[in-house]
């Protein structure tokens, strides 16, 4: 049982550390939530049996780690840089188009 516990936690940890790194918002906390309570059901485990929490223990700062990145992503603003370059070449493409298109003659 305390073996199976502590590969969850570090699986879920690994999860959440994962899912705040890229912008998967407030999604991200699932996997940290589920990684803090097993984590502590391990440590209550390890330490009822007189084990060393020390894995448990880097879990946690990873799963902190992991909801400071999750509540950053989540709450930085998602900005969109607008490049004038780019739409002045696809005006001037446009216009090139149109001024093509009104040169064609139709015969019917």
């Amino acid at each position: 049982m305390r073996v199976l516990v502590i590969t969850l936690s570090i699986i879920l940890t690994i999860i959440s550390l994962i899912f705040s790194i890229l912008p998967f918002g407030y999604i991200a906390l699932i996997p940290i939530i589920a990684a803090f309570v097993s984590g502590l059901i391990a440590f209550k485990l390890l330490q009822k049996e007189g084990k060393s929490t020390t894995i448990i223990k880097v879990l946690f700062a990873i799963i902190t780690i992991s909801l400071g990145l999750a509540i950053y992503n989540a709450l930085k603003p998602n900005e969109i840089e607008v490049d004038q370059e780019t739409i002045e070449l696809q005006k001037q493409s446009d216009e090139e188009t149109l001024e093509e298109l009104e040169d064609i003659e139709i015969d019917g």
